[in-house]
């Protein structure tokens, strides 16, 4: 069993910044294992709170990653309450169970990581209608996170009737939102927004992640072991060419990706567009040059500079 110390060493080989929240998730992940071996120390669900784009769906992939645990991807938004029309948060359980084929106790080891979280907050003005949406959801939840016995459908039910029962007591729940507006993670200010104290009483760990500055986009292009970057040199020696990249792109990659206000996924829009014309052209060439030179001017024009 690996120590917070050495979860924490992995993700930042993956993750750059956020150091609080990676300590956090690192001690989280630590108890859920204490757990697994029989300790009856408290759930370690996790809250993150953070603005889109500052890698909060990639933090808790290379966590489970870390792990070796199976990992579970959901969106707070498809879930409505129980007898209304839309998917219940049970058939997460059944999901998890289809990607673990059908190994329970694979499962109860899993992360299952509930994304947007802020939008099932509990509504106002409903004019006396359901909030099927909102509170709803979170009070739907509440026996899923705690842990209870979930019905869901195996592989071997007839006509896809729920036929057999989980216990959700020692899968890992990770759930994350914008929560635009919010000025600090406290219970109160949680509150405020719109999620019951009830469900905010599930999180033992609430943490928040910061908006990722320049320095934060260039480390992650050059020192991340999941740099984008990566992938273009792979498909680029595919082709038996070598992409050599300059400073001078870094940093124009960067703020680029910082103006598309699309946060680290803008790094790979930005080099998509910049490499649109090499990858283009790159099969087609008779006569193979050894590099390309990915430098400033290349990101702003998009021709490329091969080197023979």
């Amino acid at each position: 069993m690996k120590t917070p110390e050495q979860i924490k060493k992995e993700l930042d080989e993956y993750v750059i910044g956020h150091e609080k929240t990676k300590r956090s998730l690192s001690v989280a992940a630590y108890n859920h294992f204490k757990r697994m071996n029989g300790s009856t120390i408290k759930k370690s669900n996790v809250l993150l709170i953070g603005p889109t784009g500052c890698g909060k769906t990639y933090l808790v992939s290379i966590l489970a990653r870390i792990l070796g645990v199976s990992f579970l991807t959901s969106d707070a938004t498809q879930f409505t309450s129980s007898g209304y029309q839309g998917r219940s948060v049970e058939e997460l359980i059944t999901d998890l169970l289809g990607i673990c084929e059908g190994n329970e106790y694979k499962a109860s080891k899993s992360i299952i990581y509930i994304d947007e979280i802020d939008k099932i907050k509990k509504k106002t003005n409903q004019d006396g209608g359901a909030d099927v949406n909102g509170l709803g959801v979170q009070q739907s939840l509440l026996k899923l996170l705690e842990g209870s016995d979930v019905p869901y459908i195996s592989k071997h039910s007839q006509n896809g009737e729920y036929d057999r029962k989980m216990n959700t007591k020692d899968i890992m729940f990770i759930c994350s939102g914008a929560f635009v507006g919010l000025e600090s993670p406290s219970i109160q200010n949680l509150t405020d927004f719109g999620m019951i104290p009830e469900f905010l009483g599930r999180f033992p760990v609430i943490t928040q992640l910061q908006e990722l500055k320049f320095d934060d986009y260039r480390k992650i292009l050059r020192d991340s072991k999941g740099s984008i970057l990566n992938s273009f040199k792979e498909w680029f020696l595919s082709e038996g060419i070598e992409l050599v990249v300059d400073d001078s792109a870094i940093n124009i990659i960067a703020q680029k990706a910082i103006e598309k206000g699309l946060g680290a996924r803008g790094l790979h829009s930005v080099l998509d567009e910049a490499l649109l014309n090499a990858q283009f052209e790159a099969p087609s060439l008779e006569k193979k040059p050894s590099k390309f030179t990915l430098d400033s001017m290349v990101v702003m024009t998009g021709k490329p500079k091969w080197v023979y």
